[in-house]
């Protein structure tokens, strides 16, 4: 069973529910008592590895700074 997070429309504080996938139950706010939930997007971790994400994937080797590529282009 997963834990959804929800978040209160009225007093915006966010909880996890236990529950099962397809469950209609229903939510109040522990901190308040409202119904008026939000139930939010789960979270995700990424995890970068190497020695540079940037430099390694998306530099350009051998290029100079974009002032000096544009004069050189309009000259």
């Amino acid at each position: 069973m997963p834990f959804y997070r929800y978040e209160c429309s009225c007093c915006q504080t966010v909880f996890k529910v236990l529950q099962q996938n397809g469950e209609d139950i229903t939510l109040r706010c522990p901190a308040c008592g409202s119904e008026e939930l939000e139930r939010l997007m789960p979270r995700i971790g990424v995890v970068y590895k190497g020695s540079g994400y940037y430099t390694t994937d998306y530099a350009v080797k051998g290029r100079e700074s974009g002032a000096s590529t544009s004069a050189k282009a309009k000259g």
